[in-house]
C-alpha cells in the first residue's frame, strides 16, 4: 500500500496519473485558459479572430475581449464585447468596436496581446486572461 502511494505520489508530476492523486482537491477551482485561432487573413485585417475561453468562471454573462499593440507606442487596436451563450466561443468577426488587427510597420516585428475578460452580471470580472503574440 505505502509502496503504491509512493508511486502515485511520483507520477502525480505526470498529467496521466492527476485522477490516481489521492491528495488531489476535487474542488479546486480551474483556471481560465484561452485559445486565439490567428491566421494570415487576420493579419492588417477587421475581421478579428475566433477565440475559446476554457474553464469560465460560474456567473460569466459576457466577455469583454481587447487587442493590445504592446511594443512601442503602446496603443489599443479596437475590441468588443460578446454575450457569454456557455460555449466559450468568441467567433470570428465578432470584435467590432473599431477593431483593426496587428499590423506590424516597417517590416519590423510587432508585440501584441489579447486582453479577454469574463465579467458577470454586476460589470464587474471574474477572470482575466492574456494571449501575447508577435507579428511579422
Amino acid at each position: 500500500m505505502v509502496r503504491a502511494l509512493l508511486f502515485c505520489a511520483g507520477a502525480a508530476l505526470l498529467a496521466g496519473c492527476s485522477a490516481m492523486n489521492p491528495w488531489a482537491d476535487e474542488n479546486e477551482p480551474k483556471v481560465m485558459t484561452m485559445e486565439v485561432d490567428l491566421q494570415e487573413r487576420h493579419r492588417c485585417s477587421r475581421i478579428s479572430p475566433e477565440i475559446t475561453v476554457h474553464n469560465v468562471p460560474e456567473g460569466t454573462v459576457a466577455f469583454q475581449v481587447r487587442l493590445e499593440e504592446t511594443s512601442l507606442p503602446q496603443r489599443i487596436l479596437g475590441g468588443g464585447r460578446w454575450a457569454n451563450d456557455g460555449s466559450g466561443v468568441i467567433p470570428e468577426g465578432a470584435l467590432t468596436q473599431h477593431y483593426q488587427g496587428a499590423c506590424p510597420q516597417n517590416g519590423v516585428p510587432g508585440k501584441y496581446m489579447y486582453v479577454v475578460a469574463a465579467m458577470g452580471a454586476d460589470g464587474q470580472p471574474l477572470g482575466v486572461r492574456t494571449y501575447s503574440f508577435t507579428q511579422e
